[in-house]
Parts: structure tokens; sequence; C-alpha cells
């Protein structure tokens, strides 16, 4: 018994061991190619087709966590300085209809405001909005944090789209969002390179609506 269960214990380090490994590896292996952008460069940053607001944390109150809040701020100002002239809100039912809410707030018009609710990851936003929108050009604001895998994700699905930056603040979590974004590398990486699945909700069934 004592042998199974000192088997078992190395097995289980080891397999831990080769985990931790490769999610390491794949971290080196997410490089993003794509250029950057922060909202108080304005001038630098291109003009798109689209905004894409990837979705994020929704108090239960119904209204958006700190970084969904910014987000939402670097997509006004993208839409105010005519980058783009539609935003789109990728994420679950809950946050995009709390992102419009806020959008419509700050001043921008309802039907310039569209939701893709089958976006339940980056992988799905990015796949999704690309296949539904083929050729066209993104600005994704999300926080720097994220843009390597982002940047990965665009290149690998083949958008046509850069990352602006939407940090306006320290965010309370922001140690455990870094820790959680390190071991969601070998995710990605897996599905770009191996898996490549299908989203779960296919445009047909579930389209970008405004």
């Amino acid at each position: 018994m004592k042998k199974e269960l000192g088997f078992l214990t190395a097995a289980g380090a080891g397999a831990g061991t080769a985990g931790v490994i490769f999610t390491i590896w794949c971290n080196q292996q997410l490089k993003n190619d794509k250029q950057t952008f922060r909202p108080d460069h304005m001038e630098q940053i291109p003009e798109a087709d689209f905004i894409l607001v990837p979705g994020c944390l929704v108090h239960r109150d119904g209204t958006p966590s700190n970084a969904l809040k910014d987000r939402l701020d670097a997509a006004a100002a993208l839409y105010r300085e005519g980058k783009a002239d539609r935003i789109i809100l990728s994420g679950i039912r809950r946050e995009n209809e709390a992102g419009k809410i806020y959008l419509k707030e700050q001043g921008i018009p309802a039907e310039n405001i569209w939701s893709d609710h089958g976006g339940l990851d980056t992988y799905s936003t990015i796949y999704r909005c690309r296949e539904a929108f083929p050729g066209k050009r993104f600005l994704i604001c999300t926080q720097e944090k994220y843009f390597k895998r982002t940047g990965f994700l665009i290149s690998e699905l083949g958008m046509d789209g850069f990352c602006v930056r939407s940090d306006a603040r320290k965010y309370r979590r922001e140690r455990y969002e870094r820790f959680r974004d390190f071991f969601a590398a070998d995710k990605a990486w897996l599905e770009c390179r191996i898996i490549r699945p299908k989203p779960k909700y296919p445009l047909q069934d579930l389209p970008i609506s405004y």
C-alpha cells in the first residue's frame, strides 16, 4: 500500500511538473507581432471597420466592473474620434447588455452598438467576428496584460486587428488575473495549433445582432 501511494504521489508530482513546463513553453510560443496602441496617442491609431470589446465581469447589480468599464470607455473614445463607426460587444448576454446601457449613457447611438452573445471567450470572440466580417479591420479594447494572448489569437485566426490598451487604473485582483492569464496560454496554443474547435454557438444559430 505504501509503495502504491508513493508511486501515485510521484506520478502526480511528475504530471504537475510537466503541466507547468508545458504552460511555460506555451507562453513562450504566444508571440504578439501585431502593433498595439494607446487611446492617449489617438493620432497613431488606424481607422477600422469595428471596435471590439471582449466581455468582462459585471457586478450583481448589473453595472460593469472597472475592467469592463475601462474597455467601454476606450471604445467610446475611439468611436468619438471616428476610428470606427460600429462597436461590437462580445461576451455572455449579461455582459453585453450592461455594456450597451453604459455606452448609450455615453451618447453612443444604440444602432451602432452590436452584440455577439456567442463570444464566450477570447478565442470564440475573434473566431466569430472574423467569420462574420471577413476582411474587415478590428480595434480590440482590452487590458495590456492580455495583449500577448489576444495578439496571438488575432494572428492565428486570420483577423485583421490590433489591440488598444484600456488600462485606466490599478485593478484589485491584478496578480490573480495575470496568474490566470499565464495558465490560459496553453488553452490558446492548443486551440490554435492543435484542436481548432468551432465556437459553441455557430453564427447561423446565434448571429451578431444590432
